[in-house]
């Protein structure tokens, strides 16, 4: 039985049509690994952000929408060159 990781599993649930891409290049790639950690590390961030009533905030949400976009396309790159 394989163990799916949360970073994996955060992926996963953004991107249900490439499940099968996905979890091939999670067990092949080390870089595509840390990808999906920081994705939900981000988004994890971002929910946090986003809930927060603290002055710099909108600042933050901000932030981490930006750093979650470029993720999300680094994350498209390495579907689109695995096909």
């Amino acid at each position: 039985m394989t163990i799916i990781k949360s970073g994996v599993l955060r992926v996963l649930e953004t991107f249900p049509d490439r499940a099968g891409e996905i979890k091939r290049l999670y067990k092949e790639s080390q870089d595509f690994q840390t990808v999906c950690a920081d994705y939900r590390q981000c988004a994890e961030a971002l929910q946090h952000w986003n809930q927060s009533d603290a002055k710099e905030a909108p600042t933050r949400k901000r932030e981490y929408e930006q750093l979650l976009k470029e993720l999300m396309d680094e994350i498209y790159l390495y579907l689109n060159e695995s096909v």
